[in-house]
Order: C-alpha cells, then sequence, then structure tokens
C-alpha cells in the first residue's frame, strides 16, 4: 500500500477529534466542570442538551466565534449564559486530556521527521493546542488552525493556511470525518486518507494510525 509515496509529499494535515484524539465519555466533565464554576445547577438531561448544542454548531454554516456559538447556545436551549462560560469553557476542555499515549507520541515524532505537520480542526485553537500540548506531541505541528482563526470544515478554503506554503499535490488530509476532511480535500485535488472501519471503493481508508508507518 504505497500510494503516498514518493519525494512530493511535504506535509501532514490532521484532524484532532476521534483522529489524534478519540473521544472519551469523560470528556464532557469539561462542560460539567465550567457549569460549577459558573454555579449553574442542570440535571443530566439538561447537561446533554447543552452538549448537543455545541456538537451541532459544527454542522451549520456560521464562523466559530465565542459570541456566535454563544447565541447559538443560549437560543436553542433557552439559556442566558455570557461571555465567561465560553472563555472557562475552552480553557476546561484544553485540560481534559491528562492521559499519555506513547504509541502516539512516538508515531507523531517519527512522521515530524519526515514531513510538517499541521492540524486544522472546526473547534477552537486554543482548546486544541492545550489537548495536543496535555498529549505530549503539541511540538511536532508546525501549526494548529481552529475555526475561530480559519475557515470552517467541510469549506475547502480551510486548507489555505497551509496551501500558501505548498501545493496541493504535496499535502495530504487525514481525518475521521467525509464529510469535514476527506471530501473537501478531495474536491480541490489534494490526498487524502479516511480513518474509518468502513470499506470505501472511492477513497484510500486507514483503519489506524499506525498504519501511516507502513504508508508513509
Amino acid at each position: 500500500m504505497n500510494f503516498f509515496m514518493g519525494e512530493d509529499m511535504k506535509a501532514i494535515i490532521f484532524d484532532v477529534d476521534n483522529t489524534l484524539i478519540m473521544w472519551r465519555d469523560e470528556f464532557i466533565s469539561g462542560l460539567v466542570n465550567t457549569l460549577k464554576e459558573l454555579n449553574y445547577d442542570f440535571s443530566l438531561d439538561e447537561i446533554r442538551e447543552i452538549d448537543n448544542a455545541i456538537e451541532d454548531f459544527d454542522k451549520i454554516d456560521i464562523k466559530l466565534t465565542k459570541e456566535n456559538i454563544l447565541d447559538y447556545i443560549n437560543k436553542r436551549c433557552n439559556l442566558d449564559f455570557n461571555i465567561d462560560f465560553i472563555n472557562k469553557l475552552i480553557v476546561n476542555q484544553g485540560n481534559l486530556c491528562v492521559y499519555e499515549d506513547d504509541n502516539l507520541t512516538q508515531l507523531i515524532k517519527y512522521l515530524s521527521n519526515k514531513y510538517d505537520l499541521y492540524v486544522i480542526s472546526n473547534w477552537f485553537t486554543d482548546t486544541q493546542k492545550l489537548r495536543l500540548e496535555r498529549m505530549h506531541i503539541l511540538e511536532y505541528f508546525k501549526g494548529v488552525y481552529g475555526a475561530d482563526i480559519n475557515f470552517k470544515k467541510p469549506d475547502s478554503r480551510c486548507f489555505d493556511v497551509v496551501l500558501s506554503k505548498y501545493t496541493k499535490n504535496e499535502c495530504i488530509m487525514i481525518g475521521d470525518s467525509l464529510v469535514n476532511d476527506i471530501e473537501p480535500a478531495e474536491r480541490i485535488g489534494m490526498k487524502s486518507l479516511w480513518l474509518t472501519n468502513r470499506k470505501s471503493d472511492k477513497y484510500q481508508t486507514i483503519k489506524s494510525l499506525e498504519e501511516l508507518k507502513e504508508i508513509l
């Protein structure tokens, strides 16, 4: 499986959630801790409703700003949070990754010796930087771009921050979302690797990031 081998490959672009960092149930504690710090008292069902609103914001075509997502959450859940809620949530979510993954660290270190590594995410840049730092891999990335400073996926212009340094033939996008990661890359002629257990006749897939050592 050597489709991507070649001297033209210079940069790898990663998604974060469920690509570099797999979701864990305890990650909702970032939201729970934020509510506690602000002395809000909500039931579990209400907390899930707020969490769903945060997740669904990713699916709508609205620029990610603190004000925009705050307004969306307040209207959808009939709340009156102020900006402190978002500010604290960004930090609390960033501090969640307190576990170590030696395999991931070694993989990213290995890849960084061969390619320039970047992250493009649909969440806040500061949160993702904190999470990557907690995972001990932030130092290996040339750039981390969240949707607060970049175009939001699946807008293919999200890749412009990296394509200002390389051609599309020199880059590859790796992510778990067909809609947000793979299709936008393929749409502009960029290589991609879809992290999934599904089979595809159209897209190149991997089941684990560990396969990158063989491919790249």
